[in-house]
């Protein structure tokens, strides 16, 4: 319209208000000198998640634990919701995905970390450590299950929903991790991990 200029600018998560340091953008109406209105969109989709946090993951598929395998992605689900300063960042069920990795704590052995989780519907990649025991499961005898205080190197059970995965050793960080050979040849679906963000 005369007198008047219309912008729109797909604000970046964080970024400074309209001249402030935002790029100049690229597109916008005609201009005819007259005084200019702009209309900024913040996005709320990336969420901020500090180091540190828990984020409870449940498989959504067997991990075959093979050398050919590292690397690949695999599907998940977030377990519980992910509270930061009583707010809650990533809901419980949010879909989520685990990278077999090579453990950072067992030489020849392999293990999980978490690479994404969808919030608000958009990915948004994580760093994580390796994969531990989901300790807040309201199991019975969940300590005793999965090793939760055994020695480094012991070897231990991650539960699913269909029991026990043979296979398991604790690292002296407490990192999970599995052998390429011998014992469990794949991390069943269902199993229940926690990751600590990076």
């Amino acid at each position: 319209m005369s007198g008047r200029t219309y912008l729109t600018v797909a604000a970046l998560l964080g970024a400074p208000a309209l001249g402030m340091g935002v790029p100049s953008p690229a597109y916008g109406s005609s201009y005819d000198g007259g005084p200019g209105v702009a209309l900024v969109f913040s996005s709320e989709r990336a969420v901020d998640i500090p180091p540190g946090t828990s984020v409870p993951v449940t498989l959504d598929q067997d991990i075959p634990i093979k050398e050919d395998q590292v690397g690949q992605t695999f599907t998940a689900h977030v377990t519980r919701d992910v509270v930061v300063n009583d707010k809650v960042v990533v809901p419980e069920g949010s879909p989520a995905k685990v990278k077999l990795v090579p453990s950072s704590e067992k030489s020849g052995n392999a293990t999980l970390q978490l690479a994404e989780v969808r919030v608000n519907g958009e990915p948004q990649s994580v760093k994580s450590g390796d994969a531990q025991a989901d300790t807040e499961r309201s199991h019975k005898g969940l300590a005793k299950k999965t090793g939760i205080g055994a020695a480094a190197g012991a070897v231990v059970g991650a539960i699913t929903g269909a029991g026990l995965v043979k296979g398991a050793i604790v690292g002296a960080g407490g990192g999970l991790a599995w052998g390429y050979f011998g014992g469990s040849k794949q991390i069943g679906r269902d199993t229940q991990l926690e990751f600590s963000v990076k």
